[in-house]
């Protein structure tokens, strides 16, 4: 009798022989090949999502003159986003172990456009709210979270070198893209410049068409199946859905993870404090909107050699990457408490955004490493899903307190001491997952190697 067969797996071969893991060694395609261009791919992507997170000052200031709404609610719309590009992180760890990194970014281009065209016709703020916040902060967080995740389906020895070059890009597309932005609200006003942007997102597309599977995603892929298969062999017929929630769950209750992930939320509450009530401040001290986006500017082309850095430091220790990444919460938290004391000349504007562009994405770079000593392989992306989704949480948060503060009566240097507490914190925090040890040996897979209904074993070479 010919054996029953499901999604290309033989229950007769349900019992095949185990093998010990494998090692992130076998996968002999790592670090060569393909894996560069993926890289360069990924350096773009970023450079496009990163101009529409860090300049969402700008946003906030097209948006603050068009709809002549208060600080706060205006405020909604750039601090929804990134709350809801945390979301759009678990969603894409969802897509990423469904269907592929290449899908996933794929479908965050269609969420960016199509939030930038529904914010040009919006007629009141609180539709803009809505779409520049919610669809445009899903789409960025399917973008942002495969293109980390697909580095580290292609890289190895070189992992942290790989993933300091792609965030760099971040600082890229800011400094690129940030006097365009400006440029195009000041020759085409608020309507132009957000169809521009639209089109702008679209180039997604170019970047995303490169992101072919690597064969260890190919594998954890092929092993997730399996697993899937024989539960539902057993009558779980819903465990798509619960797999996906007890990653979640079970990434959360790892108490190393949950510290870095409250570190996450209170980072979030303050850079994204920063980041979006930066151009205004800067502005409200007497300095033109040009100089203002410049400062971005300059904070981005700082970005890339900060992160390049990062990752070659990190590259030549791995023990050294915790410190690293809660090093940069404490640089940053150190100089945006004495920032509002400077801020009165063009050289203290000027040190600050030297400073906070060099440290302040550094330890997006250490995330995959900083996770990876606490979880195996296969929970990388739900670790990270769940630390971003914290900092989308503290995302709402941050801008939302300033806009309440500066509505009440009080000022921006009050809103900018406090992001630089809650990032002085967030360093606190981090080292803390030092006191936990670490047994957890990372170049290892957890999953047991399985054949397929024909016999043939899954080609790693």
């Amino acid at each position: 009798m010919t054996p029953t067969k499901a999604n290309g797996f033989s229950k007769t071969k349900e019992n095949s022989l185990k093998q010990p893991p494998i090692s992130l060694q076998d996968f002999k395609s790592l670090d060569k090949g393909w894996s560069w261009i993926i890289m360069l791919a990924s350096f773009g992507t970023f450079c496009l999502i990163g101009a529409n997170m860090y300049g969402v000052g700008i946003m906030y200031a097209v948006l603050l003159k068009r709809y002549n709404e208060s600080v706060s609610l205006t405020a909604w719309a750039g601090s929804i986003h990134t709350a809801f590009m945390s979301v759009g992180a678990l969603l894409s760890s969802f897509v990423v172990d469904r269907f592929s990194c290449r899908t996933a970014v794929m479908l965050s281009r269609i969420l960016f456009a199509a939030r930038y065209l529904g914010t040009a016709f919006s007629p009141i703020l609180q539709t803009a709210v809505f779409i520049l916040g919610i669809v445009a902060g899903s789409g960025a967080g399917l973008g942002y979270t495969s293109s980390m995740v697909v580095i580290g389906f292609n890289f190895n020895t070189k992992r942290n070198i790989a993933l300091g070059f792609v965030l760099s890009g971040m600082g890229a597309g800011l400094f690129a893209l940030a006097p365009l932005m400006q440029l195009a609200n000041d020759y085409y006003g608020s309507t132009g410049f957000f169809i521009i942007q639209a089109a702008m997102s679209l180039n997604i597309t170019v970047f995303g068409a490169a992101y072919f599977p690597s064969k260890l995603e190919l594998y954890t892929k092929e092993m997730r199946s399996y697993n899937n298969l024989t539960a539902m062999s057993h009558g779980n017929t819903n465990l798509r859905f619960t797999e996906v929630f007890k990653q979640y769950f079970k990434a959360l209750y790892n108490k190393p993870i949950f510290l870095l992930s409250f570190g996450m939320f209170l980072n979030c509450i303050g850079t994204y404090l920063i980041y979006l009530h930066l151009p205004v401040y800067i502005v409200s001290k007497g300095f033109s909107k040009a100089q203002a986006s410049f400062m971005l500017s300059l904070t981005g082309i700082l970005a890339v050699f900060g992160r390049l850095l990062t990752g070659f430091v990190a590259s030549l220790h791995t023990s050294i990457d915790i410190w690293l990444y809660s090093g940069s919460f404490v640089v940053v938290s150190v100089v945006t408490i004495v920032y509002p004391y400077i801020s009165n000349t063009i050289v203290g504007h000027i040190g600050y955004a030297v400073v906070l562009g060099l440290f302040f994405g550094s330890c997006y770079v250490l995330m995959t490493s900083v996770n990876m000593p606490f979880v195996d392989m296969k929970h990388v992306s739900a670790a990270i899903g769940v630390e971003l989704f914290f900092g989308g949480i503290g995302a709402v948060l941050g801008p939302e307190f300033a806009g309440l503060l500066i509505d009440k009566g009080g000022t921006y240097e009050q809103a900018i001491i406090f992001a630089g507490g809650c990032l002085f914190v967030a360093a606190i925090l981090s080292i803390l997952t030092k006191c936990f040890h670490v047994d957890t040996d990372t170049s290892k897979i957890t999953w047991r190697f399985k054949t397929r209904s024909n016999g043939d074993k899954l080609d790693i070479s």
